[in-house]
C-alpha cells in the first residue's frame, strides 16, 4: 500500500512540474516577439489579408493566457501545432528527427556504461596504483575538453587527414557505402557515437570507482570474504550491484537530457537530429517547433527522473518511501 501511495504523491509532482515548465516554456518563448510580424520584417511583400490569416491560424490573435491554454489542450492531445517554416505536424518532426537524435545518444550511453564498469571497478580495486592514475587523469581529461573541440578533431583526424570516415550527415547523397544503407547508416554513426561515448565515459567511470571504493570498505563486503565467498563474486555480484545503485540518478537524468544535450554534436557533425532541428529553430523563430521540442525535453526528464524513484525503491528497500 505504502509504495503505491509514493507513486501517487510521485506523480502528482510529475503533473504540477510539467505544468510548471510547460508554462515556462510557453510565455518565455512568446515574450521573444510576434513571429509574424518577425517575418514580416524579413518578407516586405506579405499583404495584411495573409498576415491576419497566419495570425488566426497560429492563434496570434488571443491574449497571450488564452494562446497558453489553447496550446496546452492541444498538447495534452499530443497535437504540437504546424511548424512555420517546415509546413508540417511538429509532432512528426519530432518523431523523424528525434530518431535520428536517439540513433547515436542510445549506443553512446550504452557503450559508454559498459566501458566504465570495466574501468571504474579496475580502477577502484587497485586504488591508488598506476591504472587507477591512469584511469581517474584519463576521466578527468574527458570532463575536462569541451564537447565542440574533441569532435573536430575526430573530424580533423579521421576525416581530414585519414579519409576514413565520413564527417557530417547521416546518409551518404548519393552512394551508400558497399551499396548498403544499413552499413552506410553505421559508418556515418561512429565519429559522432565516439564522441558521445567519450564523454559519458568520462564522468560515469569516476562514478563507478567512487561507488566501488566506498562498497569495497563497508562491512558486508569484509563479511563476505570472510565467510569464505570467491573475491570474482565478491567483486563483480555484491559489491558492483550496491555501486551501481547511486548511478541510477545520473544515468536517468543523461537518458532524460538525451534530446537536449543533442545540440553541440548534432551541429558539429551537422548530424539531422532533434538537436540540429532545434538549433534551427530558434535561429528562424520557429516558434511551435521551438515549444514542442522544449516540451518533449522537459516531459522526458521528468518521466527518467520518476521512473528513476521508482527503480531506487524497488531494488533498495533502505530507501524510505516518505
Amino acid at each position: 500500500m505504502r509504495i503505491f501511495v509514493f507513486l501517487a504523491r510521485r506523480l502528482i509532482f510529475a503533473i504540477i512540474l510539467m505544468l510548471g515548465v510547460s508554462a515556462a516554456i510557453f510565455f518565455l518563448v512568446n515574450a521573444i516577439g510576434n513571429p509574424i510580424e518577425l517575418m514580416m520584417a524579413e518578407t516586405p511583400g506579405m499583404t495584411g489579408e495573409v498576415i491576419e490569416r497566419m495570425k488566426a491560424y497560429y492563434g496570434l490573435d488571443h491574449p497571450p493566457f488564452t494562446r497558453y491554454l489553447l496550446w496546452l489542450g492541444r498538447l495534452l492531445h499530443l497535437d504540437f501545432g504546424t511548424s512555420i517554416v517546415y509546413n508540417q505536424p511538429v509532432g512528426s518532426l519530432i518523431v523523424t528527427w528525434g530518431w535520428e537524435t536517439l540513433k547515436i545518444q542510445l549506443p553512446a550511453i550504452l557503450i559508454a556504461l559498459a566501458i566504465a564498469i570495466v574501468f571504474g571497478v579496475t580502477a577502484a580495486r587497485r586504488q591508488h596504483s598506476r591504472s587507477d592514475f591512469a584511469v581517474m587523469g584519463t576521466a578527468l581529461l574527458g570532463q575536462s575538453l569541451p564537447a565542440f573541440f574533441l569532435g573536430i578533431l575526430l573530424i580533423f583526424v579521421f576525416s581530414y587527414t585519414l579519409d576514413w570516415l565520413p564527417s557530417y550527415g547521416a546518409y551518404a547523397t548519393r552512394n551508400p557505402l558497399w551499396g548498403s544503407p544499413v552499413l552506410d547508416a553505421l559508418w556515418h554513426m561512429i565519429l559522432p557515437v565516439a564522441m558521445l561515448t567519450f564523454f559519458n565515459t568520462a564522468t560515469l567511470t569516476l562514478l563507478m570507482r567512487s561507488n566501488m571504493v566506498d562498497v569495497l570498505k563497508s562491512d558486508f563486503i569484509a563479511a563476505m570474504r570472510a565467510s569464505g565467498i570467491p573475491e570474482r563474486r565478491v567483486i563483480y555480484v555484491h559489491a558492483l550491484r550496491a555501486a551501481f545503485i547511486p548511478m541510477l540518478t545520473y544515468l536517468g537524468l543523461l537518458i532524460g537530457l538525451m534530446l537536449g544535450t543533442a545540440p553541440v554534436t548534432e551541429s558539429v557533425f551537422t548530424w539531422p537530429g532533434l538537436g540540429y532541428l532545434y538549433i534551427s529553430a530558434i535561429h528562424q523563430l520557429d516558434y511551435p517547433v521551438i515549444m514542442g521540442a522544449s516540451a518533449v525535453i522537459a516531459f522526458m526528464l521528468i518521466c527518467t527522473t520518476l521512473l528513476t524513484d521508482v527503480i531506487y525503491v524497488l531494488i533498495d528497500p533502505r530507501i524510505s518511501l516518505e
